[in-house]
């Protein structure tokens, strides 16, 4: 009892009490009283029984808790309280009330206070090893330990953590994780037999803990050294290549590396030979379509063991189109470094001529480019030749016309002059192409029927008129835009955009005021339904325009081979 245990006392004062001098006697007033008894310490899940006492008797009593935990009994509305103490996981006071109504309706409350001790039962621990399925465990198996059959005996009671602890073993194990209900570990290699044991403490929702241990039996193996030189590889030409012996294993985990090539007619350089991983740049397939390599592993006491690699080298998809043999990198106004993250992306960073110091050519040519020179019945000649009669791009593959010097005056020219210029004409199957126009034979060419871009083509391809097919074939033909423009080179850009060295005899600019040559791509620039137009490409600027199939222009043929 607790707030009203002074009640008692005051009914006492109110029964003894007289009144007024006249003698007479008075009704005497009666206040309700309750007492809920005393305080109480008892343990959780226990039975618990609280009397009350109220006065005058014959009225009705109400038990409630005020505070602490919720008691699923009450509210009891009985004298006598009994309850069952609620389950918690710390101790809990329970404040309890109980109401007393006296039978004329008047109110009387009183409280006690009941102290449930909580009660903690230890948490069981259970270990099982759920991996390998087959046993014993060898090396490289991976081990699993499981503590997920641990509970906690408490009805309502969990585990909220698990922490596990080497006690023995072999200090290079490096488990998964410590503090999950199961654990695992690489078996590691061993040259003697060894039995690692494991601790695990787990913790329930109470604070409780509890810990068990478990051992694991592992194996020697034979041998004691192993190389592992990672697995065979694919590369393309130019790719960085790493190899990697890290996974390499000793007893101690101390291991030395060593890499070297198996004999090679081409000998690639290791970036560190001598480290467990090493790179190196895959040279162009041309020169080497696959490389092997043996590492070597020495551990502490100087046992060994080896282990081979092999990289396959595939060609750099580079494709059949030249670049544009940029080399410089630019700003606004000036030549810069490449690395300039403000003015990143530029040409001499991607492409075939970034890759130009790698690629291995057939033949000769400034950046990317790879050019071999041809005698007139297409035999191969050496880089230094000075008298040549075609070009093949070893790129492309495409076979092109080197033009004969400038000599004569017009129209008194050989076939192939450099300074025969044509219009825009012509055929297939005898048929001209749409805009197609012929003009005046023997004017600004030496042909005898027209002066457009036909007339020359058939005149070279006929063994009749002495070429006796030029350079090993009669099939040439005017270039595709894209092929021409895969002849022009940037960094001749203070002269004619073409290596003079490979396409010399270049006419003069004068002759017709520029240096266009004609493509077989038309344009629907211009009035009319007629493609009246074709693209050229200026030799000076490596610019194109769309020009009138009328105008003169200059041509240099190109064949398949």
């Amino acid at each position: 009892m607790t707030a009203f245990r002074g009640s008692w006392c005051l009914l006492a004062l109110l029964l003894s009490g007289c009144g007024g001098g006249s003698g007479g006697s008075e009704p005497t007033q009666v206040s309700a009283s309750v007492n809920a008894g005393m305080d109480q310490e008892v343990t959780e899940k226990t039975d618990v029984t609280l009397n009350a006492t109220g006065s005058p008797a014959g009225g009705t009593f109400n038990w409630q808790v005020v505070s602490g935990a919720t008691v699923s009994e009450f509210p009891i509305t009985d004298q006598q309280a009994s309850f069952v103490a609620p389950d918690v996981k710390a101790n809990v006071d329970l404040l309890i009330q109980v109401d007393y109504v006296a039978p004329d309706g008047s109110l009387a409350s009183d409280q006690v206070m009941v102290s449930v001790k909580s009660n903690n039962q230890l948490p069981l621990v259970n270990i099982t090893q759920t991996a390998p399925e087959t046993l014993p465990a060898t090396y490289q198996d991976t081990i699993t330990l499981s503590g997920e059959g641990s509970s906690d005996p408490d009805e309502n009671g969990q585990i909220v953590a698990y922490q596990w602890q080497q006690l023995s073993g072999p200090n290079t194990i490096q488990p998964s994780s410590l503090n999950n209900a199961t654990l695992s570990f690489i078996h590691p290699l061993l040259d003697t037999a060894q039995t690692s044991v494991w601790k695990l403490t787990v913790t329930d929702d109470e604070g409780g803990q509890a810990s068990n241990q478990f051992p694991v039996g592992l194996l020697a193996n034979t041998p004691v050294v192993v190389a592992n030189a990672g697995s065979d590889q694919q590369v393309q030409a130019f790719d960085t290549v790493t190899l990697d012996g890290s996974k390499s294993d000793t007893v101690s985990g101390q291991k030395q590396c060593s890499w070297r090539q198996i004999p090679a007619t081409t000998t690639v350089s290791l970036s560190a030979p001598n480290d467990c991983v090493t790179s190196f740049i895959a040279p162009d397939k041309n020169v080497l379509s696959k490389a092997e390599f043996e590492l070597t592993v020495t551990d502490s006491q100087n046992r060994t063991a080896t282990d081979n690699v092999v990289v396959d080298i595939e060609k750099k998809p580079l494709g059949k189109l030249n670049d544009s043999g940029q080399l410089a990198c630019y700003d606004n106004n000036t030549a810069i470094a490449c690395n300039s993250d403000s003015f990143s992306g530029q040409d001499a960073l991607r492409g075939r001529d970034y890759f130009a110091t790698q690629v291995a050519k057939e033949g000769r040519g400034n950046a990317g480019f790879d050019f071999t020179k041809l005698n007139q019945f297409a035999d191969e000649l050496p880089d230094d030749a000075t008298d040549f009669a075609c070009i093949r791009d070893n790129v492309s593959g495409l076979i092109w016309e080197v033009k004969e010097a400038s000599a004569g005056t017009l129209p008194n020219t050989s076939t192939r002059n450099a300074q025969n210029s044509y219009t825009w004409a012509l055929s297939v199957d005898g048929t001209f192409a749409e805009g197609s126009v012929q003009s005046t034979a023997n004017t600004s060419c030496p042909q005898d029927n027209h002066c457009g871009i036909q007339a020359l083509i058939d005149e070279v391809n006929n063994p009749a008129t002495g070429e006796q097919s030029y350079c090993g074939g009669n099939n040439w033909r005017l270039p595709t835009y894209m092929e021409l423009l895969g002849l022009l080179d940037f960094s001749y850009a203070n002269s004619a955009v073409i290596d003079q060295s490979l396409f010399p005899n270049l006419p003069a600019s004068a002759l017709l005021g520029h240096r266009y040559y004609w493509t077989t791509q038309s344009s629907l620039d211009g009035t009319g339904t007629a493609l009246r137009r074709a693209y050229v490409i200026d030799m000076d600027t490596g610019n194109d325009f769309a020009v009138e199939k009328s105008s003169k222009a200059f041509v240099r043929l190109v064949r398949n081979p």
